[in-house]
């Protein structure tokens, strides 16, 4: 059975976000696609641990991008995220996210993503 088990709709998009370059997939579809590719990879083995290995990927760029987007204020993020500010600190120190608005995580999380979105682009 497929990993894509949804049709995939046309995403709307705020009029800042129109440029004359397709939209980019919903998340959903890369999470898909690279589930895809994770199981293929395994060529037959079995996957242990998947649900964390899966969080251990996501969460990080996740926190990331929520913090550099609230400008490095973890109120702001956790509301964005939906958590209670101090368990956005403590997922913060599990991964070692350094949450100052100057500090490279921010800083490097914003420029990545601004990269990822200019090769979807292309």
């Amino acid at each position: 059975m497929s990993l894509k088990t949804q049709e995939r709709e046309p995403r709307s998009l705020a009029p800042s976000q129109v440029s004359s370059s397709r939209p980019p997939a919903p998340l959903a579809h890369a999470v898909s696609d690279s589930l895809g590719d994770y199981f293929r990879a395994l060529n037959g083995h079995s996957p242990a641990n998947l649900y964390d290995v899966i969080l251990a990927q996501v969460e990080p760029p996740l926190l990331k991008a929520t913090l550099a987007y609230c400008r490095g204020n973890q109120s702001k993020a956790a509301d964005v995220l939906g958590l209670n500010r101090a368990t956005l600190r403590k997922k913060l120190t599990q991964y070692k996210i350094n949450a100052k608005v100057n500090g490279s995580a921010l800083s490097n999380s914003r420029s990545d993503m601004a990269d990822r979105i200019a090769d979807r682009r292309q």
